[in-house]
């Protein structure tokens, strides 16, 4: 029968153009009724085929640029399909570890303009809204002076309206994450040269100290970690398999991500690392990152599932109050990493130093009494002004107040080598065991000094502007000597004891070797924003100390091997009847302040700012020298000091040393006031 009815097929294809006849036998009617059925199908799927075509090739018109779109061909590669399996597969299983699930954690502050991508125009963001947050690099200082779409003034109330949004002046990164995001059924979109109005500088300073909980209460993040705004996400169509290139590279997401471009700029610090989820759209491959996982393929929950277990994710998230990331106590040895690799990433304007790092240390003052002032933490300055620069550094000069010190870290260029921050972490050894908190993969391990750097202040430092001038309360570790076995009315409050340790209240999971002050958490979500560099008179810091001049001559050079970067001096210090007393770094490779001074043969002026004591190892001087140094019990005690330059009335920071405290002793003898700029 099969035979038969393929033999009749060319015939009734002949038939089927002719006028049917009533004596058609009833056999040939099913068949013509079965072939109708069979072309209404095909024409039903060729219909839907042409449909998704068409709207392909609509996205690609969709907001269009003066930039040419891609094709329809490449448009077929999308990754939309592998973003929603990852975004389904982390809701599904990571819960509160990715995102905001309840009320309680929309108390934070949120954007005040978002982009509805469906109607393309803004809109007045809601707490409760859930919205795509877009993170990005504008380009060369030649595109900051492109025509491009940004909300001021005079147009935040027609941008209001709906299909209000400019095609022609919109940046193509833009225009394709609206696309992303309306393809995801994402509605709201922030990015922030349309959700901020540009030429409002109290909503601008209003937006950039709470960046930290833009990204943070972000239902996503997209991260163009190629390319700038004008270049349009470069792997929204990769011309090759996603799997192929990470593999045939041979390196994961991580090092894809460090290595960009993106990677290495100011402002993005807090973009990333305050985000829950990001998809990164690099050259040619897209992946995913959150608390919990990271992927490039397919979820690796599905297959975790099919083999009947699953990983649970154990990282703590912290309080909604702390952008999900940060512990309810002052954390220095975190706070030495950021500041570590945001000294080492680039701005394209000077005058942004401050304001890039500032939602960082806005969300961190709620940990550290006194906040920050030019990036050093109030509470713990006398550890602060113990950077030392790894590589040759050049002065950061600022157009405008508040203008940036030579004393703090803030005020130098590194020129992609990150600031030497091994004596903060050194010294601040309070914390004896913390569960990791942070990415899942990516918990930076606390440092644990293999020998004690304990810091002891000397100074009682003030903040002025000479004309009005501020205490700066640096306690950080006034409890440090608390006794172990005392009642617990001599713990400070929000403090207890378990054995041998000091657990705080707000955090019983951590224990610490002595209590350090806790700030008392506000339970509302916005705050006013902490005493700072706009709050306190600045820049310059005033204080009395000793000070003496010493011989001193050059020892190693100091820089990196890998790279072009200048190399530091290191230099000796000289005391009385040329006795080796101590060692210091120079900010670059002179040690003197006379024109082009490698070798000394100048006496330098030295002032000491603390003390501080090492035993059976040292992190300042060499281990000959150290071991010349040390007394029976292994302990060397040193004044550490900075090497200043005058000019006029200021003094200003030009190196970095350590002193013998007894040489500091016996030739240090006057007392100065400095003002130290």
């Amino acid at each position: 029968r099969d035979r038969d009815r393929d033999r009749d097929r060319p015939r009734d294809r002949e038939k089927d153009h002719q006028p049917l006849s009533k004596r058609n036998s009833i056999t040939s009617r099913i068949f013509g009724s079965i072939r109708e059925v069979r072309n209404k199908v095909h024409d039903r799927v060729d219909r839907d085929r042409d449909r998704d075509r068409d709207r392909d090739r609509d996205r690609a018109k969709d907001h269009a640029s003066p930039l040419q779109r891609r094709s329809t061909s490449a448009v077929k590669q999308t990754p939309i399909p592998r973003i929603h399996d990852w975004l389904e597969a982390c809701n599904s299983d990571h819960h509160r570890h990715c995102a905001a699930s309840t009320d309680a954690e929309a108390t934070t502050w949120h954007p005040i303009w978002l982009i509805d991508v469906v109607e393309r125009r803004l809109v007045r963001a809601a707490a409760t809204d859930r919205y795509v947050a877009l993170s990005y690099v504008w380009g060369s200082p030649n595109r900051a002076k492109a025509a491009a779409v940004q909300t001021l003034k005079s147009n935040i109330e027609a941008f209001q309206g709906i299909d209000s949004l400019p095609e022609k002046e919109m940046p193509q990164t833009f225009a394709d994450v609206m696309w992303v995001a309306k393809k995801l059924g994402l509605r709201h979109l922030w990015i922030d040269k349309l959700c901020i109005v540009q030429d409002d500088p109290e909503q601008m300073a209003n937006n950039v100290r709470h960046m930290a909980f833009v990204f943070a209460n972000s239902y996503l993040t997209i991260v163009a970690a190629a390319g700038d705004a004008f270049s349009g996400l470069k792997a929204l169509t990769p011309q090759r398999s996603m799997s192929r290139n990470i593999r045939g590279g041979g390196r994961n997401q991580h090092d894809l991500v460090q290595s960009s471009n993106w990677n290495t700029r100011g402002w993005t610090l807090v973009e990333g690392q305050y985000s829950r989820r990001c998809v990164y759209f690099l050259e040619d491959t897209v992946t995913w990152e959150c608390h919990c996982e990271t992927w490039t393929g397919s979820p690796t929950n599905v297959m975790s599932k099919i083999r009947g277990g699953r990983n649970e994710c154990t990282n703590v998230v912290p309080d909604a109050a702390f952008a999900f990331h940060h512990a309810p106590w002052p954390d220095m040895d975190e706070y030495a990493r950021l500041v570590m690799d945001y000294s080492s990433r680039r701005l394209t304007l000077v005058d942004d130093t401050l304001r890039a790092f500032s939602g960082i240390t806005h969300v961190l003052s709620r940990t550290f009494q006194g906040g920050f002032i030019y990036g050093m933490p109030v509470m713990f300055l006398d550890i602060a002004l113990l950077w030392r620069p790894s590589a040759s550094i050049r002065r950061r000069i600022v157009s405008h107040p508040p203008f940036l010190p030579s004393w703090s870290w803030m005020g130098w260029w590194y020129d992609g080598i990150a600031v030497d921050l091994e004596l903060w972490r050194a010294s601040a050894d309070y914390v004896e065991d913390a569960l990791p908190i942070g990415k899942r993969g990516q918990e930076s391990k606390r440092f644990r000094s293999p020998n004690p750097f304990r810091i002891k202040p000397t100074v009682s430092w003030h903040i002025t502007d000479r004309s009005a001038t501020a205490p700066l309360v640096n306690n950080g570790f006034q409890f440090r000597d608390v006794k172990r076995r005392g009642s617990p009315s001599d713990l400070p409050l929000g403090w207890k004891r378990n054995g041998h340790s000091y657990v705080p209240t707000s955090d019983e999971d951590t224990f610490f070797r002595y209590p350090v002050p806790i700030e008392e958490p506000r339970k509302t979500g916005d705050y006013e924003p902490p005493v700072g560099e706009q709050a306190l008179p600045g820049p310059w810091l005033s204080f009395r100390t000793t000070n003496a001049f010493f011989e001193v001559d050059h020892n190693s050079p100091l820089g990196p091997t890998d790279k072009p970067n200048p190399a530091i001096a290191v230099g000796n210090i000289w005391g009385n009847k040329d006795r080796w007393i101590g060692q210091f770094r120079s900010h670059d490779a002179w040690l003197g302040i006379q024109s082009s001074n490698y070798e000394g043969d100048e006496k330098l002026e030295f002032i000491a700012i603390s003390s501080a004591m090492e035993r059976r190892g040292s992190h300042i001087f060499d281990e000959d020298r150290f071991e010349e140094a040390m007394d029976k019990d292994g302990i060397v005690n040193v004044v550490n000091v900075l090497w200043i330059e005058r000019i006029g009335e200021v003094a200003y920071r030009r190196g970095i040393g350590h002193i013998l405290q007894k040489a500091w002793d016996a030739q240090a003898k006057d007392e100065v006031s400095i003002l130290l700029g």
